[in-house]
């Protein structure tokens, strides 16, 4: 089958739990037979055929797809997709040539290898830009013999003659509004252009299904759940202990097992204040280490982190590590006692599936999505109840075979999640959408 994916995540410059979807999606997508076509938004590019690709990587490596803020780089091409709307005339993706050449690239590791990449200048952020004004889509083109164009977040562009699919994650600014500072009607506004026309709706989780349902209207025979998967590399999961004791000591001045881990970011919604005072109200003196980047109304979790570590810093029990390359926050999840993730809601909740592929005992939340992928795998706690995430962190500190039992049921769950099982789900989506 031949599937498109937009390339709106995959286009941005620091990595997000979209990226990952989308990198994901694509890569398994690949791997069992599928060909997979990609279009990217990006601006900057030209009009010279010799070029094309060579910009396009140059875009991605030194631009990436514009922020939303970032007007003046996208919005030029806004008039020209109205006139176009207007009059009925869908866009055309320029194909990006392939080049021979076997020059090495800088883009990250586990970038997929696409049967064809397109780009349509601006469209992501103009289409955005649309459906908070008009609250329609985009139309665009279908590639020659593509089946099925599959948007992997939320995005207002639909392709013509073809089956649309449409990933939805979460709708957490509507669930918990108080944790974000995005413009409510601009969001459900773009939701609903995006998922209006769409002729399957993937949710990541049961709870995420229950929400769409609940807060857009949806009807429930429209939307498929397939979860999703993460694909963390053999020689990072099998990393052998005497290196990784190495990489730990010489980088971050941590010992294996020798401290719990929060990887997220750094906002409200994660629940940072709560896990802090926790972690303070705790018996244990294994060091607590963040790593993660700000987020969203983050100016209070941050002045308090810096506080804490400042005032800490000769004994480091409290640490903190800004955005991180992939593959070392995997190394820090491999190390750790135990990750704490006791977020407020959660999609799906990635980190704590990446923990339990690594090996790595969980603590997450009770309620949304958290408890249906962590399952009996995790332990479970009140996110709300500092008592209760203190008394978690205790217990997995000091009972070495409750330790043991949950790093064997997480490595037992994760199997529920590999990339096989989501592809099935996937496909299955596929087919009930084609009618096949």
């Amino acid at each position: 089958m031949k599937i498109a994916i937009d390339g709106f995540a995959l286009g941005l410059r620091q990595g997000t739990g979209l990226s990952t979807y989308s990198r994901e999606l694509a890569n398994t997508l690949t791997r069992y037979g599928h060909q997979v076509e990609i279009i990217y938004g990006l601006g900057g590019i030209g009009r010279k055929e010799s070029l094309l690709r060579a910009r396009l990587l140059q875009a991605l490596a030194t631009r990436g797809e514009p922020e939303a803020a970032d007007w003046r780089a996208w919005m030029p091409r806004l008039p020209l997709y109205v006139i176009a709307h207007v009059l009925g005339r869908p866009l055309r993706a320029r194909s990006i040539p392939e080049t021979r050449t076997n020059a090495v690239t800088l883009l990250p590791d586990g970038c997929p290898v696409f049967t064809g990449t397109h780009n349509i200048a601006s469209l992501y952020r103009s289409a955005q830009a649309m459906a908070g004004i008009f609250g329609t889509s985009l139309r665009i083109r279908a590639l020659p013999e593509v089946e099925i164009f599959h948007l992997s977040s939320p995005l207002p562009v639909r392709m013509d003659n073809v089956a649309n699919v449409v990933t939805a994650h979460d709708a957490i600014p509507l669930v918990l509004p108080e944790s974000t500072s995005v413009n409510l009607l601009h969001y459900q506004r773009i939701m609903r252009a995006s998922l209006r026309h769409a002729d399957g709706i993937f949710a990541v989780s049961e709870q995420s299904k229950r929400d769409l349902i609940t807060l857009l209207d949806l009807p429930e025979e429209r939307l498929h759940v397939t979860y999703q998967s993460v694909s963390i590399p053999e020689e990072i999961r099998q990393i052998e202990a005497e290196t990784l004791s190495r990489f730990l000591k010489a980088n971050f001045g941590l010992e294996p097992g020798g401290y719990f881990l929060f990887h997220g970011a750094i906002e409200p919604k994660k629940n940072v204040m709560r896990l802090i005072d926790a972690y303070l109200m705790a018996r244990s003196d294994l060091p607590l280490v963040f790593a993660g980047k700000a987020g969203w109304l983050c100016r209070d979790e941050l002045h308090r982190l810096d506080l804490l570590c400042e005032n800490d810093a000769r004994e480091g029990r409290i640490r903190r590590f800004e955005y991180l390359p992939y593959w070392q926050v995997m190394y820090l999840v491999k190390g750790a006692r135990a990750m704490i993730f006791p977020s407020l809601y959660e999609g799906f909740g990635l980190p704590v599936l990446e923990a339990m592929q690594m090996g790595t005992p969980v603590i997450t939340s009770n309620n949304s999505s958290l408890k249906e992928i962590a399952a009996d795998a995790a332990y479970l706690v009140d996110p709300r109840d500092t008592g209760e995430i203190a008394h978690a962190i205790d217990a997995l500190a000091e009972d070495d075979d409750m330790h043991a039992s949950l790093r064997a049921k997480g490595t037992a769950r994760a199997e529920f999640f590999s990339p096989r099982r989501h592809l099935e789900r996937v496909e299955a989506g596929y087919r009930r959408i084609l009618g096949a």
